[in-house]
C-alpha cells in the first residue's frame, strides 16, 4: 500500500455543531460579573507558578541570540 499524503476530511456533525455554537454563547450574570470584576484587577492574573517561569526564561540565554551592546 502506497501513501498518497492525501486525509480526508471528517464531515463534522452539524447539529453538533450548532449545540456546540450555543453553549459557547451563553453568559449568565455570574459569568458577566466576574468578567467585570477581573476586568478591574487588570484581566487575568497569572499563576505564582507561570511568573517564576517567565521570570527564568526571560534570564536563560538562547542559542543564536547575543546581548545587546548600549553603544551609541
Amino acid at each position: 500500500m502506497r501513501w498518497k499524503g492525501v486525509l480526508k476530511k471528517r464531515r463534522k456533525n452539524p447539529h453538533a455543531v450548532a449545540l456546540g455554537r450555543l453553549g459557547g454563547l451563553a453568559r449568565s450574570e455570574a459569568k458577566q460579573r466576574a468578567n467585570r470584576e477581573n476586568g478591574r484587577k487588570g484581566g487575568l492574573v497569572k499563576s505564582r507558578k507561570k511568573r517564576l517561569a517567565a521570570r527564568r526564561n526571560a534570564r536563560r540565554p538562547r542559542p543564536g541570540r547575543r546581548k545587546k551592546s548600549s553603544k551609541l
